[in-house]
């Protein structure tokens, strides 16, 4: 997944889980026995293939016909894959960890993991309190918003917003590695985030169907937080307008990946100039900040945008937006009363009807607020370091094999693939969890005070954010609460760092499977792994150098070779149908559709290696050679169950297409297997070797 601090992660993680909002809630459960993984869970197995299909005509039925043939995504699951099926082992083993640590957090020492997760886990539980409690928790942050009475008062609570709920309303001053010299921390200004994310809703008029759907939903949150039904209806419209208007002055998906276009520095003076009714000096002055000299820019489109904004409409139309920001964003802790909008909202974005149950929620929470503590205790119990040093061994292959590769990159100029080699030989990647944890004991956590709970993680997570500004850039490991805590099932590549993570999570089954044969594994988890270290060579991330610096290391003839590789990728995505009528837009998904490529092309030369160490794992099983094992494995990993809604909304604005298509694609630009399988020209999954991308 790119942002534009310069990161890329591999967004592995199941749509069930990913995309399912916070918002969600439902009657607690008690915690589930973990579930085994086996073939039905997309464990590598002969029983979930379609041996009746010739590999050459159709090589996904092939691989994974038995499995599409036999398991049914149930009407509550957003989809089902290799990563659904993780995520509710996962799960399982959460309950019971957090059911444990709210068991013993009453006489645990205060501030400990034990005491923090399980007093936010007792409060989190605790519906009937919540209920009572209604929305009067928020209540008096929405005084401050009512009391805002000029564009002094709107500019310091916009500072203030940002260590209210850890999220930008409008506008935001954020500090992140600066991505010319990483060595130092910089100011990012960056746009708001919006109440209605869906990036396909600006595809449609504000009509649409969709449109007029997330319109309604909204009315019922507003309505229920105690609006009547005619202002709500009002405020909606007003917001509606006002969210489509600033999105149309933020950069594409596709324009976001060049980092030109969002990496922009300038004198603070200059920002300044662009939006003068807006003082940045006492928006940072709320988080106890003094101007710079220097702000990255990273929307130069978006303040000319907000300028206007800001002088066209009425003041009171800017507090309704932030009140309803607030409603918005702590209504998964004001009790079950939004339940039935966040049911909603589920069947408009992802074609179900699904409430999770509230113990699954609370993982989710802890996980966005109170993250390294609760890992520290999944780790413990959940990933051992024998796990450890086996994918360490993994890595350093799978690394040793690109640096092989590298050197027969002939198509680079010497003096190009020099930098490439210092980039790759300073690679860096951390495994499992990181040495050094971040200390939350300083912060109250308290089992009747789940909103002052989150408040006070907000605070302090903003507080630690800022004080890096004007100190060396200080790299916290596991740290991202969406990709690469511990017990997220994901992988993370950071173009600032040039290194990437591998969360404790994702090295398990069915991702992992250490006791089965070495191609079952190496073309899964080590493919994976193979992805990560493509990243840094992909579209966006050959821009970076070897210190993770924004620099074209690039010679011109060098950078064209390159991008006329790319283009093989991005044709051949844009020419896939996921649905009739809708192909994906190769652009978008051409990074990760270029790190595929690598992953499954290291992963198999690696596993080569590995053979010719271990004669005596060389050998067929099932009837089938370790490669064609390696080739169907992959398969099988990506194998996949979707709703139509959910790739309409989510896969067509993202860079990561969906797995059906990713089980494959990749594996086109892979010599060994036509050969594994004696595909040849005329075969429907043949292509030709001249479109075969041969960058990496």
């Amino acid at each position: 997944m790119l942002d534009r601090r310069g990161n890329s992660m591999l967004r592995l993680t199941s749509l069930a889980l990913l995309y399912l909002p916070a918002s969600v809630a439902a009657s607690a459960a008690d915690p589930v026995p973990v579930p085994d993984i086996g073939p039905d869970q997309l464990s590598f197995s002969i029983t979930n293939m379609d041996p009746s299909v010739d590999p050459g005509t159709d090589f996904y039925r092939y691989a994974a016909g038995g499995w599409l043939d036999r398991v049914e995504r149930p009407a509550d699951r957003v989809s089902i894959d290799t990563f659904d099926f993780m995520g509710r082992r996962l799960t399982a083993q959460m309950q019971i960890l957090m059911a444990e640590a709210g068991e013993k957090s009453a006489t645990a020492e205060k501030g400990s993991p034990l005491q923090q997760v399980g007093a936010f886990y007792n409060a989190y539980m605790d519906t009937p309190a919540l209920d009572a409690k209604g929305i009067t928790p928020i209540e008096p942050e929405l005084a401050r918003i009512d009391a805002i009475a000029s564009m002094d008062d709107l500019a310091t609570y916009l500072g203030r917003y940002i260590t209210v709920a850890g999220e930008v309303a409008l506008i935001g001053l954020v500090p992140s590695t600066d991505q010319a010299d990483t060595t130092k921390t910089a100011l990012f200004l960056v746009e708001g985030s919006l109440i209605f994310n869906q990036e396909n809703l600006y595809d449609a008029p504000p009509s649409s169907e969709l449109d007029l759907a997330l319109r309604g939903n909204l009315r019922q949150v507003l309505e229920t937080a105690g609006y009547d039904a005619e202002r709500a209806a009002a405020v909606v419209d007003m917001i509606a307008d006002l969210e489509r208007e600033l999105h149309s002055a933020t950069l594409t998906p596709v324009e976001a990946m060049n980092p030109a276009n969002s990496y922009q520095p300038k004198g603070f003076a200059d920002i300044q100039a662009e939006i003068p009714t807006l003082d940045l000096g006492k928006v940072l002055a709320a988080v106890d900040v003094a101007p710079p000299d220097r702000i990255v820019l990273t929307q130069p489109r978006y303040l000319a945008a907000l300028e206007n904004m800001l002088k066209d409409r009425p003041i009171g139309d800017i507090k309704d937006y932030l009140k309803v920001r607030v409603i918005n964003h702590f209504k998964p802790y004001l009790g079950t009363r939004f339940d039935a909008t966040s049911k909603a909202w589920n069947r408009i974005v992802y074609g179900i009807d699904r409430l999770p149950p509230r113990s699954e929620l609370v993982q989710s929470a802890l996980q966005s607020n109170l993250g390294h503590p609760v890992l520290r205790l999944y780790v413990e119990r959940h990933f051992t370091e024998d796990t450890k040093a086996k994918a360490r061994d993994m890595v350093e292959r799978v690394h040793q094999t690109f640096q092989n590769r590298m050197q027969t990159r002939d198509w680079l100029a010497p003096e190009t693939k020099k930098a490439a080699l210092e980039k790759l030989e300073k690679l860096s990647y951390k495994i499992g969890y990181p040495e050094s944890w971040i200390d939350y004991g300083s912060v109250e956590i308290r089992a009747d005070d789940l909103v002052g709970n989150i408040m006070r993680l907000t605070a302090f997570d903003a507080g630690r954010t800022y004080a890096k500004l004007g100190k060396p850039a200080v790299s916290e490991d596991f740290s991202d609460s969406r990709t690469t805590l511990p017990v997220i099932i994901n992988a993370g590549y950071s173009m600032s760092k040039n290194g990437f993570e591998v969360p404790a999570a994702i090295l398990q089954p069915a991702a992992f499977e250490a006791e089965k044969d070495a191609a079952t594994y190496f073309c899964r988890i080590g493919a994976v792994l193979g992805h990560e270290m493509t990243h840094g060579f992909d579209s966006r991330g050959r821009l970076y150098d070897a210190k993770g610096n924004l620099n074209d290391w690039w010679k011109p003839e060098d950078a064209a070779a390159f991008e006329k590789e790319a283009q093989k990728l991005v044709e051949q995505a844009s020419a896939y149908e996921v649905l009739p009528g809708l192909k994906l837009n190769g652009a978008l998904s051409v990074g990760e559709n270029m790190a595929d490529v690598g992953g499954i092309n290291f992963a198999y030369e690696a596993l080569q290696d590995y053979l010719a160490e271990h004669p005596e794992e060389n050998v067929s099983i099932d009837g089938l050679t370790p490669a064609q094992r390696c080739f169907i494995s992959w398969t099988q990993f990506w194998a996949m169950k979707v709703t139509d809604q959910a790739i309409r909304t989510v896969f067509m604005s993202n860079a990561h297409p969906p797995g059906f298509y990713r089980a494959t694609a990749a594996l086109k630009h892979v010599d060994a297997f036509y050969e594994a399988f004696d595909i040849s020209e005329g075969d429907k999954e043949w292509l030709p070797p001249e479109r075969r991308v041969r960058a990496w």
